[in-house]
């Protein structure tokens, strides 16, 4: 099998294609004949050494993919040779071939492609988990999406639609008139002149309800005074510290101890506000089984027509420094999955 490597800590160019042996799968195991593989920013963090979750170089990322079972383990009781499948994994995705346990594997719905497989589980877990089960969106909220160009800001997109909710996003000028396609209400360029002042404009005296952030640093301090009563801020990801290895410009300077932002509950308090966080990878670490039931239940929502899942380009395995790069030049409008274009 075929396997992306990153060798070691930095730019694109240290990702390597490695011929391995192929796995054979344990008794709960189920092997994936992969025919995509999603990409998250947080690979692209992991190759810059500022993904805290992932294992030293050299390592294979790769959170999910999709594709045909091959071979299935002793105990496996769910699954048939052949059947299409996709699976959120932790690490190891960027392979031709991959061996999942049964309780983590699910039939591809019907209609869904295998490249839209790879790009549901980890934008759509997060998603769901920050919308429904933390911010409990509900019909008639406003809510601020930040990188609403990405696979997470078009999922947390696709759950505001179903459940009928306002959507502010954050994106790039030149994706505007997709994102307004695709169903944002209201769209603001980061850069922006007058950004602060803009958003200040846009979320009015009534304020927002919840706000996803995937941004951090700054942004997070200056959300506070964008909520309304009994909002939410949610901070799901810290991208702006890819702008400082960029850029060479800090995203935040740290405080006291190393913390980035300090909240003040008593300020929170004061305000009737709340500030929360998630990380499917430390949740995943706990146990896969919460997050099961989620999948299931954003399987079902695929299937009843309430959501959609945008990929917005495929790259063959040969080219993954390709799709790296284009990610990190924030060119995507959603999900960038491999492929193999051996199969």
């Amino acid at each position: 099998m075929k396997q992306i490597w990153i060798t070691r800590k930095g730019p694109p160019e240290v990702l390597q294609i490695k011929d391995c042996a192929d796995p054979t799968p344990g008794p709960n195991e189920v092997m994936i004949l992969v025919r995509a593989s999603g990409i998250n920013f947080s690979d692209i963090l992991a190759r810059r050494g500022r993904y805290p979750e992932a294992p030293s170089p050299p390592v294979v990322v790769g959170y999910e993919v999709s594709g045909t079972v091959e071979a299935i383990g002793s105990s496996v009781s769910q699954f048939k040779i052949g059947q299409k499948v996709l699976a959120p994994v932790f690490f190891g995705g960027y392979s031709t071939r991959c061996n999942v346990p049964e309780e983590q594997v699910f039939l591809l719905p019907e209609g869904m492609s295998f490249s839209q497989g790879a790009a549901l589980p980890v934008n759509y877990l997060t998603a769901y988990g920050t919308a429904v089960k933390m911010a409990k969106l509900k019909k008639g909220d406003r809510v601020l999406i930040y990188s609403a160009g990405g696979g997470v800001g078009l999922a947390l997109q696709d759950l505001c639609r179903w459940i009928g909710v306002e959507s502010v996003g954050v994106a790039s000028l030149f994706k505007h008139a997709t994102l307004k396609d695709l169903g944002f209400d209201t769209l603001i360029d980061p850069n922006h002149p007058e950004f602060e002042s803009e958003l200040s404009r846009i979320s009015g005296s009534r304020g927002f309800d919840a706000i996803f952030d995937s941004r951090g640093g700054q942004s997070w301090e200056s959300g506070l005074n964008l909520m309304a009563p009994f909002g939410k801020m949610i901070a799901f990801g810290f991208s702006s510290c890819l702008d400082e290895i960029t850029t060479g410009v800090p995203a935040f300077i740290p405080g006291e101890n190393s913390v980035w932002y300090g909240v003040d509950l008593f300020k929170l308090a004061q305000a009737n506000l709340s500030v929360g966080g998630f990380n499917l990878a430390t949740l995943w670490k706990r146990s896969f089984s919460e997050i099961g039931i989620w999948m299931e239940e954003i399987l079902n929502l695929y299937r009843q027509g309430h959501i959609t899942v945008n990929v917005d380009r495929e790259f063959s395995f040969e080219k993954a420094i390709e799709a790296h790069r284009y990610i990190e030049e924030r060119k995507n409008i959603g999900k960038v999955v491999l492929v193999d274009s051996g199969l």
